[in-house]
């Protein structure tokens, strides 16, 4: 019985960069520049411009095609590090790229910032980490002083669960909720103890 579920978890279920590149490949991620996603995008870009002006370096973690980005435009950023499990988006995200991005392809519960971020960014992804909490704790370390992290959660039927499991480990400095097909919520979070 365990080699059945250790065949099906590999070969159906996948869980993995394997299932993320399929997906990209097949173009199943296109609905991300679409109209219904230009409001949570448009709050992601005003709360980076108002609360980081000038050359901030910025860090997303789940970045798929660079479509933030993109959207950011080189004059909002003076260095941006994208992260992302899947080469397809990370390759297509590279082809958009200025000479201030650098995009990585990596599991966000392994991989290690190089240096300190003003803003490190979890549009969309928070919920594929296995242990979300500790996951935002390792990052907070890789903060300038007076940085920031900015999270995303649409809702769905674990949404105030993940959010309340965040609590405890972060005060919340501003939050926005956009709804367009469905609800997001976007929270400005400071590490415990951090006044900004």
């Amino acid at each position: 019985m365990g080699s059945l579920t250790s065949f099906i978890k590999r070969k159906i279920f996948r869980i993995n960069r394997d299932r993320w590149n399929y997906q990209y490949d097949k173009g199943l991620w296109e609905g991300l520049k679409g109209l219904d996603e230009l409001a949570r995008f448009s709050v992601i870009v005003g709360y980076v411009k108002y609360l980081k002006p000038g050359q901030p370096e910025l860090l997303e973690i789940g970045c798929g095609e660079g479509l933030l980005q993109q959207r950011l435009q080189p004059h909002n950023y003076g260095r941006y590090v994208g992260l992302d499990i899947s080469d397809s988006a990370i390759r297509n995200a590279q082809a958009q790229a200025d000479e201030k991005c650098t995009y990585l392809v990596a599991d966000m519960d392994k991989y290690q910032p190089v240096g300190a971020f003003d803003m490190i960014m979890f549009n969309e992804s928070i919920y594929y980490s296995r242990h979300p909490l500790e996951t935002l704790q390792r990052y907070a370390t890789h903060l300038k002083p007076n940085g920031l992290l900015l999270v995303t959660i649409n809702d769905h039927k674990h949404s105030d669960e993940l959010w309340a499991s965040l609590k405890d480990g972060f005060d919340l400095l501003d939050e926005a909720t956009t709804v367009t097909k469905t609800t997001c919520v976007c929270k400005i979070l400071l590490p415990k103890g951090v006044k900004n």
